[in-house]
């Protein structure tokens, strides 16, 4: 039992000391906090993780995060998302090619098929409840995936540009006109961190691009009957070691960027 508790807690940085928070401190407008259900990011076998950042950013948008250990049994992730407001799917690996029917390119970097069929595990049940999805970074190219798209699968070797997009550097991003994203952070441009070298490459069907960085490549998604939704940066790390306050939204009562793109077509 020692050894348990011991691996929950080294994951990522005191997984339990960002779910004690005062969550409600920074609550969002007056709302009533919601359970972020934060999907194990599978780093190990034997030990259920994420990074804190994001248990961090949730708790500073007066949101409870709730860590959600992965699993191959659909009631017991059917029984968790049912425990939860809106689901979480943070960075990480390269998805697996043959998700997209596609052969690995040579500069393909560590893939995670455990995490890959946990997440799709738990796409399929969050579109069967209709709950809110954020994807972050591997996220929203999850997603994509999950619904039908496909991905660069390394964008020096397949889609150069003069942008580093894993970099340490920001770059510029230009927000769709008319998209909910634009709406919800009220900018028509601003400046986001890139650390990543995979990318949305053809959209997913029922899904529009939401936000597009100056070469091009594709830095926002969002559902047009669903509330899923997917950034290619980092807003948790913004708002957490950067103070950027205008990403709060994102994590926000109630993900309001997910939850109106299920709304507006039901």
């Amino acid at each position: 039992m020692k050894r348990a508790r011991r691996g929950l807690l080294k994951g990522s940085a005191l997984i339990g000391a960002c779910l004690l928070a005062p969550c409600g401190a920074q609550a969002w407008a007056g709302a009533k906090p919601l359970v972020v259900g934060i999907a194990d990011m599978c780093a190990e076998k034997d030990r259920v993780s994420v990074l804190a950042t994001y248990t961090t950013a949730c708790t500073l948008a007066g949101n409870t995060p709730l860590v959600l250990p992965a699993t191959t049994n659909r009631a017991v992730a059917a029984r968790m998302l049912a425990s939860v407001d809106v689901l979480l799917l943070c960075g990480g690996e390269d998805v697996a090619p043959r998700r997209y029917k596609a052969k690995p390119s040579p500069q393909l970097g560590k893939v995670n098929l455990r995490r890959d069929a946990w997440e799709f595990l738990l796409l399929d049940e969050a579109v069967k409840r209709r709950l809110p999805v954020l994807g972050i970074c591997r996220g929203c190219q999850l997603i994509n995936v999950y619904f039908g798209g496909t991905l660069w699968q390394d964008l020096p070797s397949e889609r150069p540009s003069e942008i580093a997009h894993r970099s340490p550097d920001l770059h510029d991003i230009r927000l769709v006109a008319g998209s909910r994203l634009g709406r919800v952070l009220g900018v028509e441009s601003m400046q986001v961190n890139s650390s990543h070298h995979q990318a949305v490459k053809d959209l997913a069907p029922g899904f529009r691009a939401a936000a597009f960085a100056p070469d091009g490549v594709v830095e926002a998604i969002e559902s047009e009957t669903l509330p899923v939704v997917g950034v290619q940066f980092h807003p948790e790390k913004l708002l957490v070691a950067k103070g950027r306050k205008e990403l709060r939204v994102l994590f926000a009562e109630p993900f309001r960027w997910a939850k109106a793109a299920g709304e507006s077509k039901k």
